[in-house]
């Protein structure tokens, strides 16, 4: 089975991310396209075990390295996986929509 149909038949069982996860799914993806493999760091407490985060690691969308540079805070520096990339592009007409400009960082144009 491809990559496309393994989460297709993921989201068939499991269905799709709720709508602000895949849009924080989005705009990590955005991120990491542009600036290369650029994280999105929070806080570990934050990341782990939440509600919005943790399903999406868990379906292997996305996932974390831990740091602490020698504080008490951890630092969770989010990635965007390949499968969470494909999970972004099956979707990005509909995700791109969802968003205040459009890529050339111009508004939406309201069509009647």
């Amino acid at each position: 089975m491809g990559a496309e149909e393994a989460i297709k038949a993921e989201i068939e069982e499991l269905g799709r991310l709720n709508p602000q996860q895949e849009d924080i799914l989005y705009n990590i993806s955005l991120k990491q396209d542009e600036l290369g493999r650029e994280s999105t760091n929070l806080l570990l407490e934050k990341v782990k075990d939440s509600p919005l985060y943790q399903p999406m690691i868990d379906r292997e969308l996305l996932t974390y390295e831990v740091f602490n540079h020698g504080s008490k805070h951890e630092i969770a520096s989010l990635y965007v996986t390949l499968k969470g990339l494909r999970y972004c592009i099956m979707f990005a007409d509909e995700l791109s929509q969802r968003r205040k400009l459009n890529p050339a960082g111009a508004p939406w144009q309201q069509t009647a």
